[in-house]
């Protein structure tokens, strides 16, 4: 489980479990310093361009579901893309505006 805190929730975590239970505090910082060693620019750099590559799939994907909907002359809405691009209706949902201005 992932959960996002600020430095100052993080500090005030650390300050409760030093109180109360030293093994769970170490436990806790080792976690924390595994997490920050594991963030390296060569993994944000392959996230970044793997995000990338999927966000250009969807949208080619939406290109050409407008294109057959409009081919076959049938109304265009997010969830009519969504089924005619084999994408969730989230993914769609994300491109609303692109869709409806087709």
């Amino acid at each position: 489980m992932r959960i996002t805190i600020t430095n100052e929730e993080f500090n005030n975590i650390q300050k409760i479990l030093v109180q109360n239970d030293i093994s769970l505090y170490e436990r806790f910082n080792e976690e924390f310093k595994k997490s920050i060693l594991s963030c390296t620019p060569k993994k944000i750099k392959a996230t970044n361009k793997a995000n990338i590559a999927k966000r250009k799939k969807s949208r080619n994907a939406i290109t050409n579901a407008v294109n057959m909907l409009r081919f076959e002359d049938r109304d265009i809405t997010v969830y009519s893309v969504a089924k005619t691009a084999a994408i969730s209706y989230n993914t769609a949902k994300q491109y609303k505006d692109f869709i409806l201005a087709q």
